[in-house]
C-alpha cells in the first residue's frame, strides 16, 4: 500500500516538473528569438534589411511608447497641421431627381507625427519609409459633412506611408454620394454647382488645422476620367471656419462647377418639341373642308403631354420652371389656342344664308381689305365682295340681271335670234305679262288679259298675236330664271363664308408662325451659356500644369 502511494506521488511530481520545463523552454526560446531579432550584440552579427524593417515597426508602435488614440503633439495645447487635397477620379453620376452627386475621389492627407521618426537612428536610417495598417497609426477623423447616403468613411482603408522624418501620408480611395442643390431653371442648358465639404468630426481649430497640399487650391485631375453627360468648368477649393458653439471648426470645401453636355437633349428632346410646335402652325394650312384639322390639333396635344410627363420624371420639383418646360407649356398654350381658332374657322366655313346674315363690316374687312393685306386673290373679287345689297334693282324690285353678281347671270344684250325676230322689248313685256287665271297676276290690275297685255306692249312694237301656250312657256322661263338666280345668290353667299374662313386661316397662320418663331427664340435664348462651348481638355491641362509646377523642387 505504501509502495503504491509512493509511485503515485512520484508520477505527479514528474508531470509537474515536465510541464513547467516545457513552459520554461518555450519562454526561453521566444525571449532568445526576440533578443536575437532586435539586438545585434546578442545576435553576434549584423541585421538584415528585413529584420531592421520588422524591428523598426515593433519599436515605433510599441504600446508602451505609442498610442493611435492620442494626437501626435508634444504639448496638449499644440495644433496638428494637416495638408489636405482631393484627387478627382470620376464623376459617376449626378442624379437631378434626388439631388445627389456620386463621385470617385482619392483623399490626400499629409501630417507630421513626431513619435514616428527614425532619421537620427543610425541602425534604421537606411529605411526611407514604412507602410502599415492605418489602425496602428493616428489619423485625422476627416469625413464628408454633406454626405447623402450615411456612409461617412472612405471605401477602402489603405496603408499609411510613414517617412523617416515623421512625415505621414495617407491616400484612401472613396466613393461619395453628396447632397447637391440642383438648379433646373435653364435645363438642358444648365450649370450645376456641387460642393464636397470635408472636415474633422471632433477636433476644433485649436487642435487641428487644415492647409492645401502644395498650396494648390483646386482638384487634382491627373487621373480624371471624363464624364459623358457633364463637363467640368472649375473645381476650386476654399477653407472656411464653421462655428460650433463658442469655438470654430475648419472645413475644406471643394466646389465643383459642372455644365451639361446638350447634344443628347438637343437631338432627343429639343428638336422634336420645336418641330411639333411648328406642326401646330401647319394646322391653318389645311382647308376647313378636309375634316382633319381638329384631329391634327388633338394629336399634337397628346404628343406634348407625353413630353411633359417625360420632363417631370427627369427633373426634381423646384420653385423655378425649367427652360424646356417653359417651351412645352408655351407650345401647349399655342396648341389650345389653335384648337379654339380652328373651331371658330370651321364654324364660319359651314355658315349658310339660311342660318346667318353676313354683316357689312365683315364683308368690307374680311372680304376686301384683309385679303389684300394677305396677298389673297380670287376671280372677280372686286365685284363679288360687295354682295347683294350693292346690286341695282329695277322699279318693280326684281334684280337686274345686267348688274347681277352671280357667275351664271346673262346680260340683256345677249338676245337670241328668235328674240330678235319677234322683237326683244315685246318678249320682255310678254314674260312679265301673266295669264288672266295665273295666281301670280296682280289683282289690282283689271282682270283682262287684253288690257294687261295692251298696257305692257310698247306702241311701236309689231302687232304679233301669241297663243296661250306661248304665255305659259314665258311664265316657265321666268320662273326658272328667278330660281336659278336665287340659287346662284345662295351659293355665292356660301362661297363668301368659305372665303372668309380661308382668310381667317391665312391670318392665323401668319400670327401663329410669328408668335411661335419669336417665342421659341425668346425662350431658348434666355439660357446664358447656350452658345458657349467648353474645351474640357484645355481645363484639365491647365489644372495638371498647376500641379506639375507645385511639385517641382524650388530652384
Amino acid at each position: 500500500m505504501t509502495l503504491i502511494r509512493a509511485n503515485t506521488v512520484g508520477g505527479a511530481l514528474k508531470e509537474i516538473i515536465y510541464g513547467n520545463l516545457w513552459i520554461l523552454v518555450v519562454w526561453c526560446a521566444l525571449a532568445e528569438a526576440f533578443v536575437n531579432k532586435c539586438d545585434p550584440s546578442l545576435m553576434g552579427g549584423e541585421f538584415t534589411k528585413q529584420q531592421k524593417y520588422e524591428c523598426l515597426v515593433e519599436k515605433l508602435f510599441d504600446p508602451a511608447n505609442y498610442s493611435p488614440l492620442v494626437r501626435p503633439v508634444s504639448n496638449i495645447s499644440n495644433t496638428v497641421d494637416v495638408d489636405f487635397s482631393v484627387q478627382l477620379s470620376q464623376i459617376v453620376n449626378l442624379d437631378e431627381k434626388n439631388q445627389i452627386m456620386k463621385t470617385n475621389v482619392w483623399l490626400q492627407l499629409y501630417w507630421t507625427d513626431f513619435q514616428l521618426k527614425w532619421e537620427d537612428d543610425d541602425v534604421y536610417n537606411e529605411i526611407e519609409a514604412i507602410r502599415i495598417n492605418p489602425e496602428y497609426a493616428w489619423r485625422p477623423d476627416v469625413v464628408l459633412f454633406n454626405n447623402a447616403d450615411g456612409n461617412y468613411e472612405v471605401s477602402f482603408m489603405s496603408n499609411v506611408v510613414i517617412y523617416k522624418s515623421g512625415y505621414v501620408n495617407w491616400i484612401p480611395p472613396a466613393i461619395y454620394k453628396s447632397s447637391c442643390l440642383i438648379d433646373v431653371e435653364y435645363f438642358p442648358f444648365d450649370e450645376q454647382v456641387c460642393d464636397l465639404k470635408f472636415g474633422s468630426w471632433t477636433f476644433t481649430e485649436e487642435q487641428l488645422q487644415f492647409a492645401f497640399f502644395l498650396d494648390v487650391t483646386h482638384f487634382d485631375v491627373s487621373d480624371y476620367l471624363e464624364n459623358g453627360a457633364w463637363d467640368i468648368v472649375s473645381g476650386e477649393a476654399d477653407i472656411v471656419r464653421v462655428p460650433v458653439g463658442n469655438k470654430y471648426k475648419p472645413m475644406v470645401t471643394f466646389q465643383l462647377k459642372l455644365r451639361r453636355k446638350t447634344l443628347f437633349y438637343t437631338v432627343n428632346l429639343i428638336i422634336p418639341c420645336v418641330l411639333i410646335s411648328f406642326v401646330t402652325v401647319s394646322v391653318f394650312i389645311l382647308p376647313a373642308d378636309a375634316g382633319e384639322k381638329i384631329t391634327l390639333c388633338i394629336s399634337i396635344l397628346l404628343a406634348l403631354v407625353v413630353f411633359l410627363l417625360l420632363i417631370s420624371k427627369i427633373l426634381p420639383p423646384s420653385l423655378t420652371i425649367p427652360l424646356i418646360s417653359q417651351f412645352l407649356l408655351f407650345t401647349f398654350i399655342m396648341n389650345i389656342l389653335a384648337i379654339i381658332s380652328t373651331v371658330i374657322v370651321i364654324n364660319r366655313n359651314y355658315r349658310t344664308p339660311r342660318t346667318h346674315q353676313m354683316p357689312r363690316w365683315m364683308r368690307v374687312f374680311l372680304l376686301n381689305w384683309l385679303p389684300r393685306l394677305l396677298f389673297m386673290k380670287r376671280p372677280d373679287h372686286d365685284k363679288r365682295w360687295r354682295g347683294k345689297k350693292d346690286n341695282k334693282k329695277d322699279p318693280k324690285g326684281h334684280p337686274d340681271l345686267t348688274h347681277s353678281t352671280t357667275i351664271h347671270s346673262v346680260p340683256n344684250t345677249q338676245i337670241s335670234g328668235i328674240a330678235q325676230s319677234i322683237g326683244g322689248s315685246r318678249l320682255e313685256s310678254m314674260i312679265e305679262t301673266h295669264h288672266p287665271n295665273c295666281r301670280l297676276t296682280d289683282r289690282r290690275v283689271p282682270d283682262t288679259a287684253e288690257t294687261s297685255f295692251t298696257e305692257n306692249v310698247p306702241v311701236d312694237a309689231p302687232n304679233i298675236q301669241f297663243s296661250p301656250e306661248i304665255f305659259k312657256a314665258a311664265e316657265s322661263i321666268s320662273f326658272i330664271q328667278k330660281h336659278q338666280k336665287k340659287d346662284d345668290e345662295y351659293h355665292t353667299v356660301i362661297d363668301d363664308w368659305r372665303y372668309i374662313a380661308r382668310v381667317v386661316d391665312r391670318l392665323l397662320l401668319t400670327i401663329f408662325f410669328i408668335v411661335t418663331f419669336t417665342g421659341t427664340l425668346g425662350i431658348f435664348f434666355k439660357a446664358p451659356h447656350i452658345f458657349e462651348k467648353i474645351n474640357q481638355d484645355e481645363i484639365l491641362a491647365r489644372y495638371n500644369a498647376n500641379w506639375d509646377r507645385a511639385k517641382q523642387p524650388p530652384t
